[in-house]
């Protein structure tokens, strides 16, 4: 039992997500000039929405904390690892937004001493809500949902997403070369945009498989509970426990994920 009301977190994500969605109309088209311009109406779209969910949880949970680490991922790494805090991502895949493609979702998430709990991902571009409480499932607006039954990863439909900055950890040599590995090993592969949205996509069957490099832990953790909720498997990048370190994520179905880390692991082609 999550303790909280899952009907009144999920409406309030659609809440939200709808007004997002409002402001997506009115301005699509219209993307903005530079980074300058874009970085000035995320802030103040995410802010708006980060703070609508963020006081209505703590008005009806105020015993439930807050964790501000979206964008550091020192605190990541570091999370809480007792007792129960929120996760919020209002605006992921924030750069589609912008851009006028639809494929950005609203996410939340409740962790319980560092382990996923409840979590929901709004698609407010084509009201689909998913959303999942451990040991209760996973769900697409109100239906049971469940990862894909292919058997083979070279028949598999498995997408990823690349570092939004580079930097000098070796993340972009990784996704570079775990795209060159997995491309050659499967059937399709893509980039789709939200991370939450994707992961979501393979709790539902319409992804095979997801995997990312880095250490953007909670980008992942609402998604994460979903493919884990709709029967499949979620661990590091090299098959160890997910979450446990700087080591990305592979999600799949219990039968084509030990076919996607073996092919991270094996030679690029």
């Amino acid at each position: 039992m999550t303790g909280i009301d899952i009907a009144f977190c999920t409406r309030l994500l659609k809440e939200v997500g709808d007004d997002l969605y409002a402001k997506f109309a009115e301005t699509r088209g219209t993307p903005p000039h530079d980074f300058e311009e874009l970085a000035q109406r995320f802030r103040q779209l995410n802010d708006q929405a980060e703070e609508a969910i963020r006081s209505a949880l703590q008005t009806n949970y105020p015993a439930i904390r807050w964790s501000d680490g979206e964008f550091d991922l020192e605190e990541q790494q570091h999370a809480m690892r007792s007792g129960d805090y929120w996760i919020c991502d209002p605006m992921d895949g924030a750069f589609h937004f912008f851009q006028g493609f639809t494929f950005w979702s609203t996410a939340l998430c409740l962790i319980r001493d560092g382990v996923p709990v409840f979590s929901a991902v709004y698609d407010p571009c084509h009201r689909e809500l998913f959303h999942a409480v451990q040991g209760e499932g996973a769900y697409l607006n109100g239906v049971r949902i469940a990862a894909g039954k292919k058997q083979e990863l070279k028949h598999a439909v498995v997408a990823t997403s690349h570092p939004t900055q580079v930097s000098k950890d070796g993340t972009l040599l990784q996704t570079v070369q775990g795209l060159s590995r997995v491309m050659s090993r499967s059937m399709i592969t893509r980039m789709l945009g939200s991370v939450s949205l994707q992961l979501a996509y393979v709790a539902s069957g319409r992804l095979d498989a997801y995997w990312e490099h880095g250490n953007d832990t909670f980008d992942w953790l609402p998604g994460a509970l979903l493919v884990q909720e709709a029967g499949g498997k979620v661990t590091d990048t090299e098959g160890r426990l997910f979450g446990q370190g700087p080591g990305g994520i592979a999600a799949a179905s219990r039968t084509l994920h030990p076919q996607l880390v073996a092919a991270l692991q094996e030679e690029a082609v």
